[in-house]
């Protein structure tokens, strides 16, 4: 299927994707052009930690030479604090309450049309490779891929975890899967389990490209899930040293970093000192060096196959990740800028300008605009928002679950500390948050950690003006509804097969139920 994408596609989005298309196209190719689509999920990663964005290590080197030929989003937003919530608005263009994935029904919904299936139906072929498994059958959320590729399984198991093995540092006993752990009362190495096939960033790689070499001349969707920010982080040696000098290698590899110690200092039963938050922060930096490093490597593959520039590249993370701030460790936990401020980079010299975009957008109107992009008709031929358009609404729709061990081993908990859900409304000055216990607070966004400080006394008027957009939003946005649930909308179906998926959920820190 070829056409041209100009014209007809700013027609099908409306008035708020033709603004978009006005504001970032060149002139049209001569000839007829159907770009190839590319979402490469770095899982976990936030913005402020890339020197793309201005952080003092070098972690985004490749990102930063690609910049030049892309749009840099400073300020995009994901609409959801953790993998579920924030794909499911990825691929369907919802807000989090509206797709109704989430903990306690962790599944999307068959009835929603995906990115996936608009492309399918489109003449694209379809590829998704997943090293998260929230993103499979037992959730649904990789409707509509075709070929799918899963780290833990298979050949792809043996080759992930050869890759990932061989980052492995002798010395290191930092996280549970690194070769000089000791087991504590509390915490076993994880050296034979499936996280251990999570860093297979090359083997990504390599896959897709062969995939793509098999095609018969059809473009393309393809989404890469690359976990190596997730915990447990074991970056390369190369990138440790690319980020830090020696002896602050040599020192973070020594310091307990276990998913389980950073668990019980937010309940207040342990506590990190500086050298630990130190190496918390080395080995994050040295892991987005990893996934540079991998997506240069991706980048010249494409180009070696005279496809770069036919492709819309999208580099983009579903959420961060709380490194100490305000307490707090891992994701899940929030809705602070650390897990919502994510990386954006969107690529296609045939058709966007390159430069920098500095307004706030959210990362769930990538549907529209990828829709624009490849001239694909929206669900039901209604406008949809792009990036730029449509406001800018996060939100933690369910209460997080406390990991098992975490309840097992350190006695009696305030059961109710993590049951708040929180909805946020960001403009361009402001951060609006409001909580399901009528709290609310208003953050300045020009402030170093906006969400230290509430300024809503200070701010009254802009404080009552962003309650009463979010209301207005609540108002107007598309409702979930359940009754349209299938007898094949199961969620957790696979999670009893010998795969060992539940388990490297439960290891990676996700559990289901209540807190």
């Amino acid at each position: 299927m070829r056409r041209g994408w100009i014209g007809a596609g700013v027609a099908a989005v409306g008035v708020a994707g033709a603004a978009w298309w006005a504001a970032s196209q060149r002139p049209a190719p001569v000839g007829p052009t159907t770009p190839n689509v590319l979402i490469v999920m770095w899982d976990t990663a936030r913005a402020d930690r890339m020197s793309l964005y201005g952080h003092d290590r070098p972690t985004t080197p490749r990102l930063e030479a690609l910049a030049s030929s892309s749009v840099v989003y400073e300020r995009a937003m994901s609409p959801g604090m953790w993998t579920v919530p924030a794909h499911g608005s990825l691929f369907t263009g919802l807000p989090a309450s509206s797709h109704g994935a989430r903990v306690g029904w962790l599944w999307l919904d068959g009835h929603h049309r995906t990115l996936a299936e608009h492309f399918g139906e489109g003449g694209y072929a379809t590829f998704a490779w997943s090293s998260n498994p929230y993103l499979s059958e037992q959730t649904n959320l990789l409707q509509g891929f075709t070929t799918t590729h899963y780290s833990w399984r298979g050949e792809a198991a043996v080759a992930a975890g050869n890759a990932t093995r061989g980052k492995l540092i002798a010395e290191d006993r930092s996280v549970e899967i690194a070769p000089a752990w000791v087991p504590s009362g509390h915490g076993k190495g994880w050296a034979g389990h499936l996280t251990a096939v999570k860093d297979g960033g090359p083997v990504i790689v390599d896959t897709f490209l062969d995939w793509v070499d098999g095609l018969q001349g059809e473009p393309f969707l393809g989404y890469l899930n690359f976990l190596e920010a997730h915990h447990p982080r074991v970056p390369s040696m190369a990138s440790r040293l690319a980020v830090a000098d020696e002896d602050a290698v040599q020192r973070g590899l020594q310091r307990n970093l276990s998913l389980f110690r950073l668990m019980a200092a937010m309940e207040g039963r342990d506590g990190l000192n500086d050298a630990d938050h130190e190496a918390l922060a080395l080995a994050y930096d040295a892991s987005l060096r990893d996934l540079d490093t991998a997506t240069g490597r991706l980048v010249d593959g494409l180009a070696a196959r005279g496809l770069l520039d036919d492709t819309v590249l999208v580099v983009v993370s579903d959420h961060g990740e709380h490194l100490g701030e305000g307490g707090l460790y891992e994701h899940r936990w929030s809705v602070d800028q650390e897990l919502l401020h994510v990386p954006l980079l969107v690529r296609y010299p045939a058709a966007l300008t390159p430069r920098r975009v500095s307004e706030p957008v959210s990362t769930r109107h990538l549907f529209g605009s990828l829709l624009a992009l490849a001239e694909l008709t929206p669900p039901d031929g209604a406008a949809l928002p792009t990036l730029g358009e449509g406001e800018v609404v996060s939100e933690l729709v369910a209460s997080t679950p406390r990991l098992p061990e975490v309840r097992e081993h350190l006695g009696p908990l305030d059961p109710d500390r993590w049951r708040r859900r929180y909805k946020v409304w960001i403009d361009a000055d402001f951060k609006y948050v409001r909580d399901s216990t009528g709290g609310q607070r208003l953050a300045d966004l020009a402030e170093a950690r906006p969400d230290d400080v509430d300024v809503g006394p200070q701010q009254p008027e802009a404080m009552r003006s962003h309650a009463q957009s979010l209301r207005l939003w609540e108002r107007q946005r598309p409702k979930y509804q359940p009754q349209r649930r299938a007898p094949t909308d199961a969620p957790g179906r696979p999670l009893a097969a010998d795969d060992g998926t539940a388990e490297q959920l439960r290891q990676l820190g996700y559990t289901e139920g209540e807190p």
